[in-house]
């Protein structure tokens, strides 16, 4: 199967945070199994610009990825509102549209992976110019609680863009119950799937505790809170830093918040860390990558996201895989860690959060325990391999159930073989 994938963002743009990495994976092991992908993406990296060749393909581990160039007049000609200047933007891309059309006639699937977004846009329609099956994922942003961030401009567009491809395309995948139930809840009921992302499991890491000693100063005694995100209002941040605050008096632990800064917010942060003398036990590292990120989701004990809603966060799904334990808000959509007492979920406010890191942490043994039961969770159910399987039975059942309704002849399903 030849399956174009379209996407704001793709490695290395991993500012932009989960959606680069589940995508690129998806892709790469659909790769491996034998199938071919085509991604159309910007080469956008939040607020950065990738240096990569533009408008022309080029090989990604295997993939065939075209980076076009974005332009945003809007924050070009409004600079001075500030909610534009910390947007990642329509990405308008002017050569896209033609090369789409280009390319169409010789896949067999589309699959586009963000609301909002030209890209998206461009594909869903030259899918439907080219009559080609259209698989549509969300990636959590049609979750009420996002859709309250800057509602009103969310719901427009919906309303005059994103609901009607949402009705024309062939099977919207959604990553949770929850998306589900935000489709629904947006008036479509078009044909659904529910294919959560999944993940790599790593080799286990030696020495990561001596590494970031040197590294980051972080004591080798001390429990270790990893935030392990964008630092933006949808992500709680904020409410952790507060409910940290709660806990220190109670604890000896370390808080390490990790990602980019997109809104600006760590000065503010440090004066307040610094009114109650908490400098030496909050870091913010900016964005990990790498070895850095690596030994520091091996290091951690507890890993925490009070997101006030995610699709399915690729950031736990690394620290489950990496054995570490979860305190998670209900917005992650991910209760599974409960019942395989692989942590805990709380709402996301901070004293609630405040208890649960003073108990979680009083007891470390418990904690080692809470991440070896993640490790199996991941294994078992969210592997690459399982999951891009699932993905593949979408796409067939989908790309067959579109030829049947459209009494196409040469848009071909997956042979037996692949099935």
């Amino acid at each position: 199967m030849r399956i174009l994938y379209a996407v704001h963002g793709y490695k290395p743009a991993f500012r932009i945070g989960g959606p680069v990495l589940s995508v690129s994976s998806a892709a790469e092991q659909l790769v491996r199994k034998g199938h071919e992908v085509v991604v159309f993406t910007t080469n956008a990296n939040l607020d950065q610009e990738l240096d990569v060749p533009v408008n022309e393909p080029r090989n990604v581990d295997g993939v065939e990825v075209w980076y076009f160039r974005r332009e945003e007049p809007v924050q070009k000609w409004l600079p001075f509102i500030p909610y534009l200047s910390r947007s990642l933007g329509f990405l308008y891309c002017p050569e896209m549209r033609a090369a789409l059309d280009q390319i169409l006639p010789t896949v067999d699937a589309v699959d586009t992976h963000m609301p909002f977004v030209y890209p998206t846009y461009a594909a869903a329609h030259a899918a439907f110019r080219n009559q080609r099956p259209l698989f549509y994922h969300q990636r959590g942003n049609f979750n009420p609680a996002r859709l309250r961030f800057r509602g009103l401009k969310k719901r427009l567009y919906i309303a005059g863009i994103e609901r009607p491809i949402m009705r024309r395309a062939t099977t919207l995948i959604a990553l949770t119950d929850a998306e589900r139930a935000a489709y629904r809840a947006l008036g479509v009921d078009t044909h659904c799937e529910v294919i959560p992302n999944g993940i790599d499991i790593p080799e286990q890491r030696q020495d990561a505790t001596t590494r970031l000693e040197q590294r980051f100063g972080l004591r080798s005694q001390a429990p270790v809170v990893l935030f392990l995100g964008r630092l933006h209002p949808t992500k709680g941040a904020d409410v952790l830093l507060q409910a940290f605050f709660e806990a220190a008096n109670q604890t000896d632990a370390i808080l390490v918040m990790a990602g980019p800064d997109e809104w600006h917010l760590t000065a503010e942060w440090q004066q307040r860390i610094a009114d109650h003398n908490l400098q030496d036990r909050i870091l913010f590292t900016g964005m990990l990558t790498g070895s850095d990120k690596e030994d520091m989701l091996a290091r951690a004990d507890l890993f925490c996201l009070p997101s006030i809603g995610e699709g399915f966060s690729m950031a736990v799904l690394e620290a489950l895989a990496y054995r570490t334990a979860v305190m998670l808000s209900h917005g992650c959509n991910f209760p599974e860690v409960i019942e395989a007492g692989a942590g805990r979920v709380v709402e996301a406010e901070s004293s609630q959060m405040a208890a649960a890191l003073v108990d979680l942490l009083g007891d470390r043994e418990r904690l080692k325990q809470m991440g070896e039961a993640g490790l199996r969770l991941v294994s078992k159910h969210y592997s690459w391999d399982v999951i891009t399987d699932r993905l593949l039975a979408a796409y067939s059942e989908g790309i067959d159930r579109f030829a049947h309704a459209k009494g196409l002849v040469g848009v071909p399903a997956l042979d037996q073989s692949s099935r």
